[in-house]
């Protein structure tokens, strides 16, 4: 009779323990990522007893009460909800963000609402820096780090500065090209020929079939345009030969050695690259080649082959306030060896047609290329890898957590890769309030990676992960723990009246 006593006031403890814990999952119901507790109980040793029947011993075991077991961590995702900045992030899937405080200290949380302080550093609300891999110049650092912005204008990323064109992209049509240059000495460098600085404009309307113009920017950012002029010349065995010449008025260009302001007295000012475009019967890109002049556009002997960047000839040109540049121009087919047998000026090429009309080695096509089709002429692409100056804009933060710049002249920049973390048992994790993890020997291996991949989580900017509590789930709990608690407090009575019950025998 005394151990009911007692057996019903371990039932107490324990479900006095088990409301505490329903208690705090209902408090914690708005609290950002919160992940639901659930106490799970055990008996606690049984009393032998020893009994005979029958001539044969056996065992007979009385519990002796309640205890607590553990009280282990739901981990389930929670609900979204929008955030109100797009720092507010959330893990959609495995993963914990790293953070880390000024000590070097490094906890873990679901929590994503993070803020930039006045220093450019990523906080959450107890002040912890959010890690990250640092990208610079492309290159994505190994370790995370504590993600730091200066958003500056003068020192930060505040502003990106000008980048100078170093490529030009032109994947063109040129199904309706005529021969109107058919009076030329050469029929391959009938523009360069003809080509007249000290005239205006140097090449006449009438000598050509196709312009296209060549956007690039200056190492100031500034904005400029080369045209390239496109006419038919040849035709042999099915295959097709164009010829071009790519220019600038001579008043917008300087000297690319002197510095100096070309003088429309030359003949050859503005002119940067001549040169011969081979098709094949379907209309595919073959052989291109391309010279740089030296002098008297019409002294072929003068201009010499063009420098080559992986298989793409290259146009240096030279623009008041900007100086001189190298640009690759990119046509949509590469030749790492070169032209066909590699002229090593243009009139090498003009005394061997078959030079013209040869299939490049190791040519490369791209997916886009310039075509020879019947379609009307037109330009596919037309781009450069170079652009102005711009100020930042806004910050964004991508599903694979990378952390980008955008600026006002269209440009995105990749700063940092916020990184997950797993664990190999992560109900090894010790909660630190503020709704923090620290990592224990019984969480096991601690990993990082990208979110996306190797089964980590992705993020979700402008939103957060709410508590995972479930209202019916702890209110049922609560009715349970009450009437558990009421019945074994019930126990603790009967049992005081049997003994009272008993000590009123003696007394009679």
């Amino acid at each position: 009779m005394m151990s009911s006593l007692f057996i019903g006031t371990t039932g107490l403890k324990t479900l006095e323990q088990n409301m505490g814990v329903i208690s705090n999952n209902l408090a914690n119901v708005n609290t950002v990522a919160y992940k639901t507790t659930k106490m799970e109980f055990q008996d606690l040793m049984s009393q032998l007893q020893m009994s005979r029947s029958n001539m044969i011993t056996n065992l007979s075991q009385v519990g002796m009460g309640a205890n607590t077991l553990l009280n282990r961590t739901n981990f389930r995702n929670g609900a979204f909800e929008a955030g109100s900045a797009v720092t507010d992030i959330g893990i959609q899937g495995i993963g914990f963000f790293g953070v880390q405080n000024e000590a070097g200290l490094v906890e873990y949380t679901r929590a994503g609402n993070f803020r930039f302080d006045k220093d450019g550093r990523l906080l959450d609300p107890e002040g912890w820096n959010l890690l990250g891999y640092k990208i610079s110049n492309g290159v994505t650092a190994s370790q995370p780090t504590p993600i730091n912005l200066d958003l500056s204008s003068t020192t930060g990323y505040g502003m990106l500065a000008a980048r100078q064109s170093s490529t030009l992209t032109a994947i063109m049509q040129l199904g309706k090209i005529e021969d109107r240059n058919n009076g030329a000495v050469n029929p391959f460098f009938g523009l360069a020929a003809s080509y007249d600085a000290t005239v205006s404009p140097p090449l006449s309307a009438n000598a050509y079939s196709h312009v296209q113009p060549l956007d690039f920017y200056d190492a100031k950012g500034n904005l400029h345009q080369m045209i390239m002029y496109v006419d038919l010349a040849q035709t042999s065995s099915g295959r097709t030969a164009m010829e071009y010449v790519i220019a600038m008025p001579p008043e917008v260009t300087t000297d690319p050695v002197t510095g100096l302001p070309v003088t429309p007295t030359e003949k050859g000012a503005g002119l940067f690259m001549a040169g011969t475009l081979t098709f094949d019967s379907s209309g595919q890109i073959q052989n291109i080649t391309a010279f740089t002049p030296g002098g008297d556009p019409a002294d072929l002997a003068a201009w010499t082959a063009a420098p080559m960047n992986n298989g793409n000839p290259v146009i240096r040109v030279s623009v008041p306030g900007g100086g001189s540049q190298n640009m690759t121009l990119d046509l949509g087919f590469a030749q790492p060896n070169g032209p066909a047998g590699s002229p090593a000026t243009a009139a090498d090429l003009a005394a061997d047609p078959s030079l013209v009309f040869g299939i490049a080695t190791g040519g490369i096509q791209a997916p886009s290329s310039t075509t020879m089709r019947s379609a009307s002429n037109g330009c596919l692409i037309q781009q450069t890898d170079g652009y102005p100056e711009g100020e930042l804009r806004s910050i964004e933060i991508t599903r694979e957590g990378k952390v980008v710049a955008n600026y006002t002249n269209s440009q995105n920049l990749d700063l940092y890769t916020i990184p997950l973390y797993r664990f190999t048992s992560q109900d090894g994790l010790i909660r630190q309030g503020g709704n923090h993890y620290a990592a224990s020997p019984d969480a096991g291996n601690i990993s990082h990676g990208v979110p996306g991949s190797e089964n980590y989580g992705v993020l979700s900017s402008w939103s957060l992960e709410m508590s995972n509590v479930d209202y019916a789930n702890e209110f049922a709990e609560l009715i349970i723990t009450q009437r558990g608690f009421q019945a074994n407090s019930k126990v603790i009575t009967t049992s005081d009246a049997m003994l009272q019950k008993a000590v009123e025998i003696k007394r009679n």
